[in-house]
């Protein structure tokens, strides 16, 4: 029976994939035929070279304008850009971008948010994007693969996910990270999209880029997982929501905690403050920092 575990642990870690690679690792598995390798950029940049084998998408396949805020498309839509990705429950995809602006890597750790909320959970970014691989000497290709739809359906897991409704209902029982920079979160700099300044009552602060170098690779994981549980004061095995702006922000800090630290339980508001700060109704708190005390 012991075998047997051993065996099934074995079989289990060689199936998933860790969701930080680094160049080294891809260019060492790029033949892998489990493999999906995916291109989060503008389709003049992926025409312009890319990862060999790589498919591409542009982050408007996975988001839709709604009322004063941009959120997830319908499941129906990211079944479709799923399987026409080639993507299924056995795949393992690694999404990069090329970094030519902070928002592109956002881009990239949105779709590894959504393919976590639709039931993919073998997904990786690539450290440091495009711009590590170019920089490592690694080559681009300009050929463009064909890849088999695949028939993946999709399975939300609500666990993934906060509307307003329930960020309202949990202000004070449950942390909350907003992933805006910290003059945004205070409200000393009005943001143009959202009509009131400051942050959801009772939520913390921890800006996105403070977990990544100048060059966008991710910063020491050990320092992270440190930062969080005595700066933040957060549990693995308790929950946590995130939230930005307009849900592009806070899925790097989702990627970072529930991604590569672990954390079990992370739901991403997804209409963050272009849907709670364009609202009268909404609480609210402005010129103050917060910590959280239940």
């Amino acid at each position: 029976m012991k075998t047997l575990f051993v065996s099934l642990l074995v079989s289990v870690a060689s199936f998933a994939i860790e969701p930080l690679i680094n160049t080294a690792w891809l260019q060492q598995h790029i033949d892998d035929k489990k493999l999906r390798i995916v291109e989060v950029s503008t389709p003049q940049s992926y025409g312009s070279g890319h990862i060999k084998g790589a498919l591409h998408t542009t982050i408007d396949k996975w988001r839709v304008n709604k009322d004063t805020f941009v959120t997830i498309r319908d499941p129906q839509e990211i079944q479709n850009e799923i399987q026409r990705l080639g993507i299924d429950a056995s795949t393992e995809v690694v999404l990069y971008a090329d970094i030519q602006t902070p928002k592109d890597l956002l881009k990239a750790s949105y779709i590894f948010w959504a393919l976590n909320y639709h039931g993919v959970g073998n997904v990786a970014l690539l450290d440091g994007g495009k711009q590590a691989w170019v920089k490592a000497g690694a080559p681009l290709d300009s050929s463009i693969p064909k890849v088999a739809a695949s028939s993946y359906t999709v399975k939300t897991r609500p666990a993934l996910i906060a509307d307003r409704n329930y960020v309202e209902n949990h202000i004070g029982k449950l942390p909350m990270l907003d992933a805006r920079p910290g003059d945004k979160y205070l409200g000393v700099t009005p943001t143009d999209t959202v009509a009131r300044d400051g942050h959801i009552k009772g939520a913390m602060s921890y800006s996105w880029n403070y977990s990544v170098e100048n060059d966008y690779r991710l910063k020491d994981a050990e320092k992270l997982e440190t930062l969080f549980a005595n700066g933040y004061n957060l549990d693995k095995e308790h929950e946590v929501i995130v939230y930005c702006t307009g849900g592009l922000e806070t899925s790097f800090n989702y990627f970072v905690l529930s991604g590569v630290l672990g954390y079990k339980h992370v739901r991403l508001y997804d209409a963050s403050m272009k849907e709670w700060g364009n609202r009268e109704e909404t609480p609210m708190v402005r010129y103050r920092y917060e910590v959280f005390q239940k």
